[in-house]
């Protein structure tokens, strides 16, 4: 029913048919609630209970809750060895994944230089090892770095002090020059360029810790331009002599030297030409030199010019004169030569076949009805050489020497100039169609 108030009163009916039994035995009896106005009659209030002895003043368990649960403790997790290894395993093997993956990375970008052109690389025999010994693979840059480091520290600066002539060869004065040239000896032997020590009165050699000598002229080669230097010294650093022979067109070098006096500068290039034959001056040829786009510049004069492994091939000489990337080196083989013959016997003898000529052309061959097409028309026989003794005459085309072509007069000096005073070649000429064989003893030049 509803009273006064709106509330929901419980019928008198309702609350006597209660079922008292329905209360666990033990159980508590709740207190009834504090009379409220507006909650109708109150229940009657249960005496409070008292607890026994025997209850250990406790209150007694309700028998809906059942005995009452502990709080959970914590418990260490179990340990799992299997979980353990498998992420040691994964550790591992990203480890060693990492590794892999970088070796063969490496290895397939060393491997494809035109597919991946940022990584050019080379293979290198440094001094040291032989032929057959541990080629070093690196990037092309690398190996720049490297070649400069162990080339350098034997490349020098040479400073001279000349006597000033005028032209009627009277001296005026001093004057002063500066050069590069390289250490090819611990106990002092240095090789530079003949112009640059020429008619000097003073020679001081620099080296690139700062530690100057004095250098003596040990002896000259002006159809070379080569010199030979001598300073006191013992465990200087050294460069290793390579072989030009070996060299290609397009192989990357590196020149090393001291223009305008800046010591040390290195510039790089490829090798452009080999075996030519330039006009060094009014009366001489350098015969054989190394042709390369590096930077030379006055100063540069007798300085290395170096392959990748840090090894001489050529001796930097001359430029031409308003020219880009176009500079000379002489061949190292040359430059071993000379020293060579300065060492043993104080001078230089060159061979000469005892010959003028030029390389056939088409108007050569057409102006003088010749049947030969390629090869070294013979201009002028000179007196008393071997050429003349041989039986060799003017107007012969020759073809091979030494069973070895002969297309141009350059090849024709070059293959002499590698041989020595006394050594007799077999010279091949077509004569008016005929092919002859003449044996010529060669004799010194200028001879």
């Amino acid at each position: 029913m509803i009273d006064e108030n709106g509330f929901i009163k419980p019928d008198a009916e309702e609350i006597e048919q209660l079922d008292i039994s329905t209360i666990a035995e033990g159980s508590v009896t709740p207190e009834a609630p504090p009379d409220v106005q507006g909650y109708g009659t109150p229940l009657p209030e249960t005496p409070p209970r008292t607890f026994s002895q025997s209850e250990e003043c406790f209150p007694p368990t309700v028998s809906a809750y059942s005995t009452p649960v502990p709080p959970p403790q914590p418990t260490a997790m179990p340990s799992n060895p299997g979980r353990v290894l498998l992420v040691w395993g994964l550790i591992i093997g990203l480890l060693l994944g990492s590794v892999l993956g970088g070796i063969l990375g490496n290895y397939v970008v060393m491997s494809n230089p035109g597919t991946f052109p940022w990584a050019r690389t080379v293979s290198t025999t440094y001094p040291g090892t032989t032929s057959s010994g541990i080629t070093i693979v690196t990037t092309e840059e690398q190996a720049v770095e490297n070649a400069v480091k162990i080339a350098s520290p034997a490349v020098v600066q040479i400073n001279i002090t000349s006597v000033s002539q005028n032209p009627f060869g009277f001296s005026y004065g001093q004057q002063e020059g500066l050069g590069s040239g390289f250490i090819i000896t611990s106990d002092g032997y240095v090789l530079t360029n003949n112009h640059v020590v020429e008619n000097a009165t003073k020679i001081t050699v620099v080296l690139k810790d700062g530690r100057e000598f004095r250098g003596q002229v040990v002896g000259t080669d002006a159809t070379s331009d080569v010199a030979v230097v001598k300073i006191s010294g013992t465990n200087l650093p050294t460069v290793e002599l390579g072989d030009s022979s070996t060299l290609t067109v397009g192989q990357k070098v590196i020149a090393i030297g001291n223009p305008y006096g800046l010591s040390q500068t290195v510039t790089t290039g490829v090798i452009s030409a080999l075996e030519r034959n330039v006009q060094a001056s009014q009366t001489e040829t350098l015969v054989g030199v190394v042709q390369t786009d590096a930077a030379i510049n006055p100063g540069n004069s007798g300085g290395p010019l170096v392959d990748l492994s840090g090894r001489v091939v050529g001796m930097n000489t001359m430029i031409y004169q308003n020219a880009q990337g176009l500079g000379f080196s002489v061949s190292v083989n040359t430059v071993r030569k000379v020293y060579d013959a300065i060492i043993k016997n104080g001078k230089v003898t060159w061979p000469a076949l005892g010959i003028q000529g030029a390389t056939l052309t088409t108007s050569i061959v057409d102006q003088y009805n010749l049947k030969a097409s390629q090869g070294v028309y013979v201009v002028q026989i000179t007196s008393g050489s071997g050429a003349e003794v041989a039986g060799l005459k003017a107007g012969d085309v020759i073809t091979a020497i030494d069973d070895k072509p002969m297309t141009t007069i350059d090849g024709v000096l070059g293959y002499i100039r590698s041989k020595n005073v006394g050594d007799t070649v077999q010279v091949v000429v077509d004569r008016s169609g005929s092919t002859k064989t003449f044996a010529v003893t060669l004799k010194a030049l200028g001879q």
